[in-house]
């Protein structure tokens, strides 16, 4: 049995991975929501924040075609796309002049028809119509998918996409850093030794990052702490990561789902444990970890800011990864606040580098549809 005292003495003595698996097997999971929630209020007070974002896919043709994506469309399908520079400069413009927006979400498939020029032209096109806007993304994925058809170094491509307007890498990629689980859903991407080299690359060069967990599908809890240790791992190295997503795993139009290897999404019990051992895991090394309302819902995005979680991510205006896989989920900002106020805690706008902005009331504008 486990109670509220041995968690909280895990944490005093330093949480080891052997810990982490007893905790998550043996604690019920209101247990692990009331410590970490404990130490989450200790890290950042009774406050949430989001950033004001629009996502805009470059591409949706990626010759990857993961078994948990129904994004990717094969190159010569009638959906596939490629957006020029100028579509995406629209849309941030838009997007700045409708919602206001600080941030733009850019990521896309693994296409090789695509040069480092492409890239190079959208990033300068931006900053040139909005400086203001910051710029995140791609994956670490990505830049190791585009660096091996162009036959560079990461290292160099971080460098080239930095100097023509990239400001953040995007915390995609990660799915589970596990080479069992990685096999199975994503057998065509790089190692998890990779994803975590490039994301220190990255720092190395001046562009700070986010990191992403996809949980649900078929890892096992083991999985789930190896891959957040090895998260805190590079942050005690670099204190380069600026947050820490776990993304429910949305499995209704994806290969996963059909052939019957995941029989629907994960039970709430089971999310609820994720957010909190990630938290009780990583302390106060990553301040936010957030709530991904477009995964989880936004009932469940509530009660995840109560169990570890103090950020609601983005308003993710134009999103489509996960919406292409089966989430129904839109949000205005006033709901995003009434989210937080059902945790108890006060809703503040960020920019991308989690400096606040102003607070966010429940009767904010009803701008974000």
């Amino acid at each position: 049995m486990c109670t509220i005292d041995d968690v909280r003495n895990a944490i005093l003595n330093g949480i080891t991975k052997a810990d982490a698996e007893e905790l998550m097997r043996e604690c019920d999971f209101k247990v692990l929501a009331q410590v970490a929630n404990e130490l989450t209020r200790k890290v950042t007070g009774n406050t949430a924040t989001v950033v004001n974002n629009v996502v805009i896919n470059y591409s949706n043709v990626c010759v990857a075609q993961c078994p948990i994506c129904a994004f990717y469309r094969p190159k010569g399908h009638p959906e596939a796309y490629v957006r020029t520079p100028d579509e995406i400069t629209k849309g941030v413009l838009e997007a700045r002049a409708r919602f206001g927006v600080t941030e733009l979400h850019i990521n896309g498939g693994f296409n090789p028809d695509l040069g480092i020029e492409y890239f190079e032209d959208v990033f300068r096109s931006v900053k040139k119509a909005a400086p203001e806007v910051v710029i995140k993304g791609p994956t670490a994925a990505e830049i190791d998918f585009y660096a091996r058809v162009w036959r560079m170094s990461t290292r160099e491509v971080l460098e080239r996409f930095r100097t023509a307007g990239l400001d953040t890498l995007s915390g995609g990629g990660a799915e589970i850093l596990n080479e069992e689980v990685r096999r199975l859903i994503t057998p065509y991407k790089f190692n998890a030794e990779t994803w975590l080299r490039v994301q220190e690359e990255a720092h190395g060069v001046g562009l700070m990052t986010n990191a992403t967990m996809l949980y649900g599908h078929v890892e096992r809890p083991s999985h789930i702490i190896e891959h957040v240790f090895a998260i805190r791992e590079v942050q005690e190295r670099t204190h380069g990561i600026l947050m820490f997503i776990p993304i429910k795993f949305v499995p209704w139009n994806t290969r996963l789902f059909r052939d019957g290897s995941v029989k629907g999404p994960a039970p709430t019990e089971y999310d609820v444990k994720v957010t909190a051992i990630s938290r009780l895991i990583l302390g106060d090394s990553i301040r936010r970890i957030g709530a991904y309302w477009i995964s989880t819902g936004k009932r469940l995005a509530s009660t995840l800011l109560m169990a570890g979680a103090n950020d609601l991510v983005g308003t993710m205006v134009n999103e489509q990864v996960l919406r292409q896989a089966g989430s129904g989920e839109s949000v205005t900002l006033g709901e995003l606040a009434h989210i937080a106020h059902e945790a108890g805690l006060r809703l503040f706008l960020r920019d991308t580098f989690h400096r606040v902005i102003t607070e966010v009331f429940i009767k904010a504008p009803d701008q974000f549809r």
